[in-house]
């Protein structure tokens, strides 16, 4: 867990360097900057699962995403590092709640931009870390409940972050179940049953800018 919570943290911050290698980093420069991150350490990926096949049903499963295999032990080992991630950003709902409003506006309400944002990718990065150690790379669902939860009930996080919490656990039991049953007894990844589900609502909101 700390090897990942690790790796996350060095990705996320060599993602802000690139972004910032032409001034602030722009929602754009971030989007390219990932990508491009996210490409190079998938082909490192496949290099080591080329050169160690004798996992490579394992690995596999956890790019994929996949709660196979998985039981308590793996819930008793993510489960403190996500409750202490989710309970940091629940505690920084204001200052969420400042910078929704964009940089300008919440650095004259007092905000410290620079510990804001330092304090709030920590601890996403924690969250995100210790859940994808143990169930793999499931995607799409932390795009999804967020967008719900808001239509549901506004935009303040101290409602926003449990009721998304809520919301994304749903959505994961709803595609596992679905990857269980649905060409059973064949068992798909839940991971692909996601991004099947979740890249179009991607696409939809890209178009609507």
């Amino acid at each position: 867990m700390p090897a990942a919570f690790l790796g996350a943290l060095g990705a996320t911050a060599l993602v802000y360097t690139l972004a910032q290698a032409g001034g602030r980093p722009s929602a754009v420069n971030l989007l390219l900057a990932g990508a491009a991150l996210s490409t190079l350490i998938s082909a490192l990926v496949s290099l080591l699962m080329v050169l160690n096949d004798r996992s490579l049903h394992e690995v596999f499963a956890w790019l994929m995403g996949s709660f196979s295999g998985r039981s308590w032990p793996h819930l008793a080992a993510a489960a403190p590092a996500v409750v202490v991630g989710v309970a940091m950003l629940w505690a920084m709902a204001r200052p969420l709640d400042a910078l929704a409003l964009g940089e300008e506006s919440a650095s004259s309400l007092g905000l410290n931009l620079t510990w804001a944002r330092t304090a709030i990718v920590a601890a996403a990065t924690l969250a995100t870390a210790a859940a994808v150690a143990s169930g793999g790379i499931i995607g799409f669902i932390g795009l999804l409940a967020p967008h719900m939860a808001r239509r549901l009930d506004g935009g303040l996080h101290w409602r926003l972050i449990p009721l998304s919490a809520l919301l994304g656990a749903f959505l994961l039991l709803l595609a596992d179940d679905l990857a269980r049953t649905i060409v059973a007894p064949v068992e798909l990844p839940v991971g692909v049953l996601t991004a099947l589900l979740g890249a179009p609502f991607f696409l939809w909101l890209l178009k609507r800018g």
